[in-house]
Protein backbone atom coordinates (compact mmCIF):
# COMPACT_ATOMS: atom_id res chain seq x y z
CA UNK A 1 0.00 0.00 0.00
CA UNK A 2 1.16 3.87 -0.56
CA UNK A 3 2.34 5.92 2.02
CA UNK A 4 -0.77 8.32 0.89
CA UNK A 5 -3.14 5.84 1.60
CA UNK A 6 -2.13 5.34 5.31
CA UNK A 7 -4.83 6.38 7.71
CA UNK A 8 -4.55 7.70 11.06
CA UNK A 9 -6.68 8.06 13.51
CA UNK A 10 -6.79 11.91 13.43
CA UNK A 11 -7.87 11.45 9.85
CA UNK A 12 -10.90 8.73 10.82
CA UNK A 13 -12.01 11.30 13.43
CA UNK A 14 -11.80 14.11 11.11
CA UNK A 15 -14.38 12.17 8.39
CA UNK A 16 -16.56 10.93 10.86
CA UNK A 17 -16.77 14.28 12.46
CA UNK A 18 -17.41 16.53 8.62
CA UNK A 19 -16.81 14.78 5.96
CA UNK A 20 -16.75 18.02 3.61
CA UNK A 21 -13.94 19.78 6.24
CA UNK A 22 -11.81 16.09 5.74
CA UNK A 23 -11.61 16.84 1.84
CA UNK A 24 -10.76 20.59 2.50
CA UNK A 25 -8.02 19.28 5.23
CA UNK A 26 -6.50 16.12 3.45
CA UNK A 27 -8.01 15.88 -0.15
CA UNK A 28 -7.63 19.97 -1.67
CA UNK A 29 -4.98 20.25 0.85
CA UNK A 30 -6.41 23.93 1.65
CA UNK A 31 -4.88 26.93 3.30
CA UNK A 32 -6.42 27.43 6.95
CA UNK A 33 -8.00 30.79 7.47
CA UNK A 34 -6.88 30.57 11.08
CA UNK A 35 -5.65 28.55 13.74
CA UNK A 36 -7.38 28.42 16.84
CA UNK A 37 -5.88 29.16 19.86
CA UNK A 38 -7.38 25.82 21.94
CA UNK A 39 -5.78 23.44 19.26
CA UNK A 40 -2.14 25.02 19.57
CA UNK A 41 -2.23 24.94 23.09
CA UNK A 42 -3.17 21.40 23.52
CA UNK A 43 -0.20 20.86 21.27
CA UNK A 44 2.11 22.67 23.44
CA UNK A 45 0.89 21.41 26.26
CA UNK A 46 1.50 17.65 24.72
CA UNK A 47 4.96 18.94 23.72
CA UNK A 48 6.10 19.76 27.29
CA UNK A 49 4.92 16.33 28.47
CA UNK A 50 6.27 14.17 25.89
CA UNK A 51 9.88 16.37 26.71
CA UNK A 52 8.91 15.56 30.56
CA UNK A 53 8.27 11.69 30.17
CA UNK A 54 11.50 11.45 27.27
CA UNK A 55 13.84 12.84 30.55
CA UNK A 56 11.96 10.60 32.98
CA UNK A 57 13.22 7.43 30.60
CA UNK A 58 16.09 8.49 30.79
CA UNK A 59 16.12 8.37 34.56
CA UNK A 60 15.82 12.06 35.30
CA UNK A 61 13.67 14.12 37.03
CA UNK A 62 13.52 17.28 35.64
CA UNK A 63 13.20 20.92 37.44
CA UNK A 64 9.68 22.42 37.18
CA UNK A 65 11.30 25.28 35.82
CA UNK A 66 12.83 23.49 32.98
CA UNK A 67 9.38 22.55 32.24
CA UNK A 68 8.00 25.63 31.89
CA UNK A 69 10.41 27.17 29.90
CA UNK A 70 9.98 24.22 27.42
CA UNK A 71 6.37 25.31 27.43
CA UNK A 72 6.92 28.80 26.79
CA UNK A 73 9.43 28.26 24.27
CA UNK A 74 7.06 26.31 21.92
CA UNK A 75 4.20 28.89 22.84
CA UNK A 76 6.25 31.55 21.87
CA UNK A 77 6.88 29.65 18.47
CA UNK A 78 3.02 29.03 18.25
CA UNK A 79 1.80 32.72 18.77
CA UNK A 80 3.92 33.32 15.34
CA UNK A 81 1.71 32.90 13.49
CA UNK A 82 -1.84 34.73 14.36
CA UNK A 83 -4.44 32.25 16.69
CA UNK A 84 -7.94 32.78 17.05
CA UNK A 85 -8.37 32.91 20.87
CA UNK A 86 -12.10 32.25 22.51
CA UNK A 87 -13.57 34.95 24.32
CA UNK A 88 -11.86 35.73 27.59
CA UNK A 89 -8.73 34.07 26.59
CA UNK A 90 -5.68 35.40 25.30
CA UNK A 91 -1.73 34.49 24.88
CA UNK A 92 -0.75 35.23 28.21
CA UNK A 93 -3.60 34.49 30.10
CA UNK A 94 -3.33 30.81 28.71
CA UNK A 95 0.59 30.31 29.09
CA UNK A 96 -0.55 31.63 33.32
CA UNK A 97 -3.42 28.37 32.93
CA UNK A 98 -0.54 26.46 31.38
CA UNK A 99 1.82 26.52 34.53
CA UNK A 100 -0.15 25.71 36.70
CA UNK A 101 -1.76 22.82 34.50
CA UNK A 102 1.92 21.50 34.21
CA UNK A 103 2.57 21.73 38.18
CA UNK A 104 -0.42 19.53 38.30
CA UNK A 105 0.63 17.14 36.09
CA UNK A 106 4.28 16.91 37.06
CA UNK A 107 3.51 16.58 41.01
CA UNK A 108 0.86 14.26 40.01
CA UNK A 109 3.13 12.18 38.42
CA UNK A 110 6.21 12.14 40.34
CA UNK A 111 8.19 8.60 40.62
CA UNK A 112 6.35 7.21 37.12
CA UNK A 113 9.39 6.25 34.55
CA UNK A 114 7.37 5.34 31.55
CA UNK A 115 8.42 2.68 29.29
CA UNK A 116 8.07 4.53 25.84
CA UNK A 117 6.40 7.86 24.93
CA UNK A 118 5.24 9.14 21.67
CA UNK A 119 5.36 5.38 20.33
CA UNK A 120 4.41 5.58 16.66
CA UNK A 121 2.80 2.32 14.97
CA UNK A 122 2.18 1.05 11.22
CA UNK A 123 0.47 -1.84 10.20
CA UNK A 124 -2.19 -3.30 8.47
CA UNK A 125 -5.49 -3.19 10.32
CA UNK A 126 -7.21 -7.04 10.31
CA UNK A 127 -10.56 -8.16 12.26
CA UNK A 128 -9.07 -9.49 15.73
CA UNK A 129 -11.71 -12.32 15.75
CA UNK A 130 -11.43 -13.86 12.49
CA UNK A 131 -7.90 -12.79 11.06
CA UNK A 132 -9.63 -11.49 7.95
CA UNK A 133 -7.24 -8.83 6.66
CA UNK A 134 -9.31 -5.90 5.67
CA UNK A 135 -6.85 -3.71 3.43
CA UNK A 136 -6.20 -0.82 5.54
CA UNK A 137 -2.62 0.34 6.20
CA UNK A 138 -2.67 2.70 9.21
CA UNK A 139 -0.65 4.25 11.44
CA UNK A 140 -0.95 6.13 15.11
CA UNK A 141 1.37 7.43 17.95
CA UNK A 142 0.66 6.21 21.28
CA UNK A 143 1.09 9.00 23.59
CA UNK A 144 2.47 7.18 26.45
CA UNK A 145 3.04 3.15 27.64
CA UNK A 146 3.56 2.87 31.16
CA UNK A 147 5.72 -0.06 32.61
CA UNK A 148 2.92 -2.45 32.82
CA UNK A 149 1.86 -2.38 29.21
CA UNK A 150 -0.92 0.11 29.97
CA UNK A 151 -1.31 2.48 26.87
CA UNK A 152 -2.19 6.51 27.53
CA UNK A 153 -3.95 9.42 25.86
CA UNK A 154 -3.57 12.42 27.28
CA UNK A 155 -5.85 15.45 26.76
CA UNK A 156 -6.47 18.76 27.78
CA UNK A 157 -10.07 19.74 28.50
CA UNK A 158 -12.55 22.22 29.87
CA UNK A 159 -14.37 19.98 31.62
CA UNK A 160 -14.37 16.63 32.82
CA UNK A 161 -15.06 13.43 30.25
CA UNK A 162 -17.76 10.86 31.50
CA UNK A 163 -16.72 7.80 31.91
CA UNK A 164 -19.07 6.18 29.24
CA UNK A 165 -17.19 8.49 26.73
CA UNK A 166 -13.97 7.07 27.98
CA UNK A 167 -15.49 3.81 27.39
CA UNK A 168 -16.12 4.61 23.14
CA UNK A 169 -12.65 6.35 22.80
CA UNK A 170 -11.73 5.58 19.33
CA UNK A 171 -8.58 6.82 19.59
CA UNK A 172 -7.92 4.37 22.72
CA UNK A 173 -9.66 1.24 20.76
CA UNK A 174 -7.40 2.04 17.53
CA UNK A 175 -4.06 1.43 20.14
CA UNK A 176 -5.45 -0.84 21.79
CA UNK A 177 -6.17 -2.98 18.26
CA UNK A 178 -2.93 -2.23 17.13
CA UNK A 179 -1.13 -3.74 20.18
CA UNK A 180 -3.65 -6.73 19.90
CA UNK A 181 -3.12 -7.79 16.13
CA UNK A 182 0.76 -7.34 17.08
CA UNK A 183 0.59 -9.15 20.53
CA UNK A 184 -2.79 -11.23 20.12
CA UNK A 185 -3.71 -9.46 23.71
CA UNK A 186 -5.44 -6.45 24.51
CA UNK A 187 -3.59 -3.94 26.59
CA UNK A 188 -4.99 -2.12 29.63
CA UNK A 189 -6.24 1.53 28.68
CA UNK A 190 -6.24 4.67 30.25
CA UNK A 191 -6.91 8.10 29.34
CA UNK A 192 -5.61 11.35 31.34
CA UNK A 193 -7.30 14.58 31.49
CA UNK A 194 -5.53 17.36 32.06
CA UNK A 195 -8.23 19.91 33.15
CA UNK A 196 -7.90 23.61 32.56
CA UNK A 197 -10.95 24.98 34.59
CA UNK A 198 -10.30 27.56 37.53
CA UNK A 199 -8.71 24.58 39.54
CA UNK A 200 -6.53 22.55 37.16
CA UNK A 201 -6.54 18.95 37.93
CA UNK A 202 -5.61 15.74 36.21
CA UNK A 203 -8.35 13.33 35.52
CA UNK A 204 -6.85 9.27 35.37
CA UNK A 205 -10.02 7.46 33.83
CA UNK A 206 -9.17 3.76 33.52
CA UNK A 207 -11.04 1.58 30.45
CA UNK A 208 -11.20 -1.34 28.79
CA UNK A 209 -11.74 -3.13 25.28
CA UNK A 210 -13.02 -6.54 24.53
CA UNK A 211 -11.74 -8.69 21.40
CA UNK A 212 -15.48 -8.16 19.93
CA UNK A 213 -14.57 -4.22 20.65
CA UNK A 214 -11.93 -3.98 18.66
CA UNK A 215 -13.49 -6.09 16.07
CA UNK A 216 -16.24 -3.83 15.85
CA UNK A 217 -13.40 -0.85 15.82
CA UNK A 218 -11.85 -2.56 12.46
CA UNK A 219 -14.62 -2.38 10.89
CA UNK A 220 -15.66 0.79 11.76
CA UNK A 221 -12.32 1.93 10.13
CA UNK A 222 -12.67 -0.09 6.70
CA UNK A 223 -16.36 1.33 6.36
CA UNK A 224 -15.00 4.90 6.89
CA UNK A 225 -11.88 4.09 4.29
CA UNK A 226 -14.22 2.82 1.99
CA UNK A 227 -16.42 6.28 2.03
CA UNK A 228 -13.17 8.51 2.07
CA UNK A 229 -11.99 6.71 -1.19
CA UNK A 230 -15.03 6.69 -2.65
CA UNK A 231 -15.02 10.32 -2.24
CA UNK A 232 -18.12 10.82 -0.04
CA UNK A 233 -17.91 14.00 1.04
CA UNK A 234 -20.46 16.31 2.40
CA UNK A 235 -20.89 19.19 5.72
CA UNK A 236 -22.22 17.70 8.90
CA UNK A 237 -23.18 20.96 10.48
CA UNK A 238 -22.81 21.04 14.65
CA UNK A 239 -21.23 22.70 17.25
CA UNK A 240 -17.66 22.59 15.75
CA UNK A 241 -18.40 24.70 13.06
CA UNK A 242 -18.05 28.23 15.30
CA UNK A 243 -13.98 27.02 15.86
CA UNK A 244 -13.57 25.35 11.91
CA UNK A 245 -10.71 26.76 9.76
CA UNK A 246 -12.87 25.94 6.96
CA UNK A 247 -15.75 28.28 7.70
CA UNK A 248 -15.62 30.58 4.35
CA UNK A 249 -15.48 27.30 2.03
CA UNK A 250 -18.14 25.53 3.42
CA UNK A 251 -20.33 27.97 2.97
CA UNK A 252 -19.46 28.10 -0.98
CA UNK A 253 -20.30 24.67 -1.06
CA UNK A 254 -23.22 22.86 -3.38
CA UNK A 255 -22.37 19.40 -3.82
CA UNK A 256 -19.18 19.96 -5.98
Amino acid sequence: MSEERRYSVSQIQCYLACPLKYRFQYVEQLPKAFRPAGLAFGGTIHAAVEWLGRARMQGEEPRLEDLLQVFSDDWFAQNLDPLEFSPGESKDSLERKARVMLEVYQQATTGRRPAAVEEHFALEIADPQTGECLGIPFRGIVDLVEDDGTLVDLKTAARAMPQADVDRHLQLSTYALAVCLRTGSVPKLRLDVLLKGSKPRLERIETSRSVPDLAWTAHLLQRTSWAIEEGSFFPNPSWRCTECEYREPCQGWRGR
